[in-house]
């Protein structure tokens, strides 16, 4: 079922010109239907999460897919926007149901290789990589880079790779594609 509502998102798709009213109401009614049935679940997932970033991604999603007590109001691409929100919490759901580490033990275990060594100040890693070598999600990297970046153990920045940050040096995390860099003063800190 989940995997039926992520198709029934895609529906909702693309910039239109001169759409009508009742097609907006009937996209954002589509997207309600399919994601209703899950926010109990993502409201789980919020509250069991271990991750700042983690936490944040689940409250942006639950807020934004609550339907509004009073009437629908927006527009096509508004609707779209919506959709595609819709889309990635179900999608992040399923991945949920893979067991696998948590965020907070990816941050963990990436911090632990800093600590170890394995993980060398000013190294420069591919953040799949690093996903594959965890078996867990991508995303669940990223949000684990986000943590970690800000305390300042890492830097991330957007693109496939990050240079490490200079001594004193600002920490980022932007992007939706990320590389993991490690400071310099950030093994020593940890």
């Amino acid at each position: 079922m989940l995997t039926q509502d992520i198709d029934r998102l895609r529906s909702v798709k693309g910039r239109r010109a001169g759409v009508s009213v009742e097609s907006v109401e009937d996209a954002y009614r589509l997207v309600h239907t399919s994601t209703q049935p899950w926010l109990r679940l993502a409201r789980s997932q919020h509250a069991a999460s271990d991750s700042k970033a983690d936490r944040a991604r689940w409250e942006a999603w639950i807020a934004a897919l609550t339907p509004p007590s009073h009437g629908i109001r927006g527009t096509w691409s508004q609707a779209c926007l919506l959709a595609d929100a819709g889309g990635e919490m179900l999608r992040a759901l399923r991945e949920t149901l893979i067991p696998c580490l948590s965020v907070g033990s990816v941050a963990q275990e990436i911090q632990r290789r800093i600590e170890h060594g394995t993980l060398a100040p000013s190294a420069r890693i591919r953040r799949r990589t690093l996903a594959k070598a965890l078996r867990v999600p991508a995303s669940y990297v990223d949000l684990a880079l986000a943590d970690l970046a800000a305390t300042g153990l890492v830097e991330v920045r957007a693109g496939r790779r990050a240079p490490a940050p200079s001594a004193g040096g600002r920490v980022t995390a932007t992007g939706r594609r990320q590389g993991l860099a490690i400071g310099a003063t950030g093994a020593g800190a940890a």
